[in-house]
């Protein structure tokens, strides 16, 4: 019964480590950045509106607070607004093997205009 119970937990503990691993934030961005195609925008691709949205909300709510949130979710609407948002306990798993509690609540939301780069609208859950 004891060793079913470790092998169990084996099989689970390897599965985290590999969807860790195996799907992390560089991988993710190198596959699916997004690109304006837009010759007068300012914030002509990801990196860059993640910079103006960070810029925006480390003053707003704490540069900890913003970066448990990652990985972001990014969008281009309409080739002309980028719509940032963070991911709802993002940080669950390190939080759990560290021996801390994870957060719940709520994440941002930022609009940036592309052409200017200027934000539109900033919100953010509880």
């Amino acid at each position: 019964m004891k060793k079913g119970i470790l092998v169990t937990l084996l099989i689970f503990m390897c599965g985290l480590l590999l969807y860790y691993f195996g799907f992390s934030e560089e991988k993710y961005i190198s596959e699916n950045q997004q690109v304006i195609n837009c010759e007068e925008c300012l914030v002509k691709d990801e990196e860059t509106a993640i910079k103006i949205a960070e810029n925006k909300l480390f003053v707003m709510y704490g540069k900890s607070k913003i970066e448990e949130e990652r990985p972001y979710n990014i969008d281009l609407v309409h080739n002309k607004v980028w719509v940032i948002t963070g991911s709802l306990n993002a940080g669950i798993l390190e939080k759990l093997l560290s021996g801390g509690m994870p957060m719940l609540g709520g994440a941002f939301e930022i609009k940036i205009n592309a052409k200017d780069g200027k934000t539109i609208n900033i919100t953010h859950d509880k």
